[in-house]
């Protein structure tokens, strides 16, 4: 952990933001925090979490769930990578915390600012994004390798993009048993580029976990020719995916999303409990819901469970047809009755704040059919097996956005 005391000294704050702004965004910064401030800085370390951090950087425990809260909102903490680094700012004479910095990547820095009033506490986030741009990269091939998966690695493709292309289109074809040297495949990828500093030399980089897969296709003599395009419905949103251009999913999943919107603000697994303060096992995920949103059955089943206690607040349980069952925690408002058969994407009730929580969502789990807890971010779901409406006339605006910037690169070729 790194600590420095911020006062006037430009080697300090330039040593403390480098590689994460320029002269001009260091000196902004250095204009709204004029007291004197302490900073201290650190890194998730392998098998932890962001607790672990924030008690290292003495961040006070009556604010903790506060800043996570507000930071979860706005980021992705579900996968935090030894390494990652979190700051925060304390001003010297008080000892309290006025913000707390988030590094998501070499381009995104995420600010939790902390101000104290008379009346409370007011917590705020924001978003501060280094300069960068969108590429289009189309990547054309012959299966020659034992599997696509090889033929994409051998290419220089990073595993994470073979497989959002693999499991697209798997959904079509059995690679196993129709995949055949000689077949055709495209890939069209939108990164994002910025400008970084090697050994003094401006370098392009670019940003693999905001690299998208717009446009995927495989043809061959057994498994005909199939198309995928990605459909961008707004951050969040569950009805971002692959779709073929009927509107088609191209998803082998029988599940729903439980919302429209997907946020993780809390994974599974063991964590220090938000309330309490006791490291306990979280059986499901916390997705990010205001109060009154419509939360939706993931599949067809008979309702086990409808009703309150003081931890769950109202919950509903949900037996589906393979005996595995799905909750829905901290409801506001339950639609549905113990016994009552629901269909997959039926509302089911609304999201709140009840039980033991700290602000308003969705807590989801999932049970197995032998009773076992299980990691609902390792299902495959959908919000949709096709989309209709204006969401399918949304999907074929996109789908001509996708062909011409893949015709324009085609061309190039």
């Amino acid at each position: 952990m790194i600590a420095t005391t911020w006062g006037c000294s430009a080697t300090v704050r330039d040593n403390f933001f480098e590689d994460h702004a320029d002269a001009a965004e260091v000196e902004t910064f250095v204009e709204e925090v004029s007291r004197n401030t302490t900073i201290l800085e650190d890194t998730i370390r392998r098998n932890e979490g962001l607790f672990n951090v924030m008690e290292r950087l003495k961040v006070d425990r009556n604010i903790r769930e506060r800043i996570i809260f507000a930071l979860a909102n706005e980021a992705t903490l579900t996968r935090l990578m030894p390494g990652e680094r979190f700051a925060a700012v304390f001003d010297s004479d008080t000892s309290q915390i006025l913000e707390f910095i988030y590094f998501a990547d070499p381009i995104t820095t995420h600010i939790i600012k902390i101000s104290y009033e008379d009346d409370g506490i007011e917590v705020s986030h924001f978003l501060e994004e280094k300069p960068h741009r969108i590429r289009h990269r189309l990547i054309k091939g012959t299966l020659n390798a034992s599997s696509l998966d090889a033929e994409l690695r051998n290419m220089g493709l990073s595993p994470q993009f073979a497989q959002v292309a693999i499991r697209v289109l798997e959904s079509k074809i059995s690679f196993r048993s129709d995949a055949r040297r000689g077949d055709n495949f495209e890939l069209l990828l939108e990164e994002i580029v910025y400008e970084d500093m090697v050994d003094g030399i401006a370098v392009e980089q670019t940003l693999p976990g905001r690299t998208n897969v717009l446009f995927v296709a495989y043809s061959g003599v057994r498994t005909n020719e199939h198309r995928g395009y990605r459909f961008f419905d707004g951050p969040g949103s569950s009805y971002n995916g692959h779709y073929a251009e009927d509107g088609e999913a191209l998803t082998s999943s029988a599940w729903r999303y439980p919302l429209d919107r997907i946020h993780v603000t809390s994974p599974y697994g063991r964590r220090r409990h938000p309330v309490t303060g006791r490291v306990t096992m979280h059986n499901g995920v916390d997705y990010r819901a205001s109060s009154g949103t419509r939360v939706y059955a993931i599949a067809d089943g008979r309702v086990t469970k409808s009703t309150f206690d003081n931890t769950s607040g109202h919950y509903i349980a949900i037996r589906h047809r393979d005996n595995t069952s799905s909750y829905y925690l901290h409801l506001s408002r339950r639609n549905v009755n113990v016994g009552a058969n629901v269909t997959r994407g039926q509302v089911i009730g609304l999201s709140g704040n009840t039980g033991l929580s700290t602000g308003p969502h969705l807590h989801f789990g999932f049970k197995l059919a032998n009773g076992a807890w299980t990691n609902p971010l390792n299902m495959r779901m959908i919000a949709t097996p096709k989309l209709t409406g204006d969401k399918l006339n949304e999907l074929r605006v996109q789908i001509e956005a996708t062909r011409r910037i893949y015709n324009e690169l085609n061309t190039a070729r």
